[in-house]
């Protein structure tokens, strides 16, 4: 979101209200201010209290700009009398099983306020799809920020069967950890001296080392924790394939960076990364059997055989630049007030 904000600062004034039940955020560097409302989603006294500031500078504002489902909760007690525009990137959309049990029962109720923005933007086709089925306006679709090196550091010549695979991911079901081991597991068996290290944090982080344990490959798979992006940007440029597991991804941002630093990417195929993942840069895995994902690996191997970095980087550098989302967010801006002014008269 941060990167949104400051391409939208380009080109506006921005205030920046956090809805958080973790109190006022650090002091940041970036250029815009931010105030912090406190508000826990789950808790529905937590979020009427947020909509009486929240009124306020929304009064004072020409445009709103809410960003996540839980943003649209305090709208329920709220008619913004200025345009309203939405972004919207919540992957259980696409795969509400992926959901805490509460949180999916709570989902359709949510959704339903998708119903009130002027303009909602989502990251990808597929989510976009999704959302049209809930709404009669306009959903548009602006992509993830996509951030890379300015040139892919080139890759090295696979030496005696010397494998190195990254994951970038929360430590969570959805993202697969637990299938990542038992992949390297299985290339191990199959001959290759394969390493795994995954940049992450999360809840399964000592259910999968015990995993790796019992099967052998703990001195192999490594979780790191977590790194700011020029951290990522160099456990990327270290590997020689990016491999995630995924169950649902709305777009995909670690795979688009994968890709972009001219890694080939072994992935699931459920969600907004398959409108850019496609042979011979990576390769879509439809369930998660550890054999198919290992089979993948070998095959974009073999698809990459002699291709360079920067071959491998070029479609989808051409295809997410800042240029043309900053472009996108004043189209929409325009459109919701378009819209907006509309429905007044």
């Amino acid at each position: 979101m941060e990167r949104d904000i400051d391409l939208i600062a380009q080109d506006h004034d921005v205030q920046v209200v956090h809805l958080s039940a973790a109190g006022p955020q650090r002091p940041s560097a970036r250029a815009w201010p931010v105030e912090t409302i406190s508000m826990t989603p789950a808790n529905p006294l937590s979020v009427r209290a947020a909509a009486s500031p929240l009124r306020e500078l929304v009064a004072q504002c020409d445009l709103l700009h809410t960003m996540a489902a839980s943003a649209l909760l305090p709208f329920r007690r709220i008619t913004p009398a200025v345009p309203w525009v939405h972004t919207e990137h919540l992957s259980g959309i696409l795969a509400p099983e992926t959901l805490p049990p509460l949180v999916r029962l709570a989902l359709p109720s949510t959704l339903r306020l998708l119903a009130r923005p002027d303009v909602v933007v989502a990251v990808g086709e597929r989510l976009a799809d999704a959302i049209r089925r809930r709404r009669k306006g306009e959903v548009m679709v602006i992509p993830n920020a996509v951030e890379h090196a300015d040139t892919p550091v080139e890759r090295r010549p696979l030496v005696d069967g010397r494998l190195s695979l990254v994951a970038v991911g929360g430590v969570i079901p959805r993202k697969g950890p637990e299938t990542a081991v038992r992949v390297v597991a299985e290339l191990v068996h199959r001959g290759w001296d394969v390493s795994l290290r995954w940049v992450g944090e999360g809840p399964q982080l000592a259910h999968v080392e015990a995993l790796a344990a019992d099967l052998g490959v703990r001195d192999r798979v490594e979780f790191v924790g977590s790194f700011p992006s020029d951290g990522v940007l160099r456990e990327l440029a270290r590997a020689d394939v990016f491999l995630l597991p995924t169950t649902a991804e709305t777009f995909g941002v670690s795979i688009a960076e994968a890709l972009a630093a001219g890694r080939p990417a072994v992935v699931g195929g459920n969600g907004g990364q398959a409108e850019f993942v496609e042979e011979p840069d990576g390769v879509l895995v439809d369930d998660r059997d550890p054999a198919t994902y290992a089979d993948a690996v070998e095959r974009v191997l073999e698809l990459n055989e002699g291709r360079s970095a920067a071959e491998i980087a070029e479609r989808v550098r051409r295809r997410f630049t800042e240029e043309s989302r900053r472009a996108l967010y004043r189209r929409a801006y325009a459109d919701a007030g378009i819209r907006h002014h509309g429905a007044d008269a």
